[in-house]
């Protein structure tokens, strides 16, 4: 089970992301706007995912938050993390 804390500090990673500017595109704005306006499950989480996956892929992604973006992306594929949780806000 992952602490409360270690979720909460990777929400905030998330919020960082979303908000930019790293990962930089078009298609990680795109993400950004889902993330902002979807309310369906399935679109938002594939959002978030392609958005995780692109600031490990940029350079201008801090390294503290790159750190936490492997450490979720590896706690989502152990099946530990449910991206759900990241996007709800407490």
């Amino acid at each position: 089970m992952i602490p409360p804390e270690e979720i909460e500090r990777w929400r905030g990673v998330v919020s960082r992301l979303r908000r930019g500017p790293a990962p930089r595109g078009e298609e990680f704005e795109v993400c950004r706007e889902i993330l902002a306006a979807t309310p369906a499950p399935p679109q938002r989480l594939q959002a978030l995912r392609l958005l995780l996956e692109g600031a490990m892929a940029d350079a201008h992604t801090a390294i503290v938050d790159a750190q936490d973006v492997m450490r979720l992306l590896k706690a989502c594929d152990r099946g530990e993390l449910d991206l759900r949780e990241l996007l709800e806000s407490r």
